[in-house]
């Protein structure tokens, strides 16, 4: 009896923990001109048009940042975040973890979550599963696909992708 009342209290001590830290999770906030991400100042954060687009991701007129970390060289006007319903859920356990955040472009370049990738924004589109092209690379979430052709690159489904000469599992050449 007292054993089971024990273990009552410690799973609802456990829950409330929980709740605790979800309560507590890192979000922006806007107080009078400033603006914090997880309490801490964000010095050149413009309250005036800071905006929240969630996913850890932020913009005002001047920046574009990305948990509280000014992201370089991302202009805040052509930078946009896709669709939450286009977000990938992950599925694959060799997936990066990064995965969620996806593909963006601006203007000028090419970003897979808060990383820089070399690609061309003007001819850079995502074909799904993890994959995108440009004129001359194939990426796989985020990451050259070494050997792949981007002219004749296609994506098949089910991790699969293939070129005019050879087929890809997971952005790896099936040998």
């Amino acid at each position: 009896m007292k054993q089971s009342i024990f273990l009552r209290k410690s799973i609802l001590l456990v829950a409330m923990m929980g709740i605790t830290q979800l309560t507590n999770a890192q979000r922006y906030e806007i107080d009078h001109d400033h603006v914090y991400f997880d309490r801490e100042l964000l010095k050149y954060a413009d309250a005036h048009t800071f905006r929240d687009l969630g996913c850890g991701y932020a913009k005002d007129m001047y920046n574009v940042y990305m948990d509280g970390r000014v992201l370089e060289n991302v202009d805040p006007a052509s930078f946009r975040l896709k669709e939450s319903a286009s977000w990938r859920n992950r599925k694959g356990i060799n997936e990066p973890l990064s995965s969620i955040r996806g593909y963006y472009k601006t203007k000028f370049n090419v970003y897979y979550g808060d990383k820089k990738i070399d690609a061309v924004p003007g001819s850079f589109k995502e074909l799904g599963g993890g994959y995108a092209k440009d004129a001359f690379n194939v990426f796989y979430y985020g990451e050259k696909v070494k050997g792949a052709m981007a002219t004749s690159f296609k994506y098949r489904g089910n991790g699969y992708a293939e070129d005019s000469f050879d087929v890809y599992y997971r952005g790896k050449k099936i040998e």
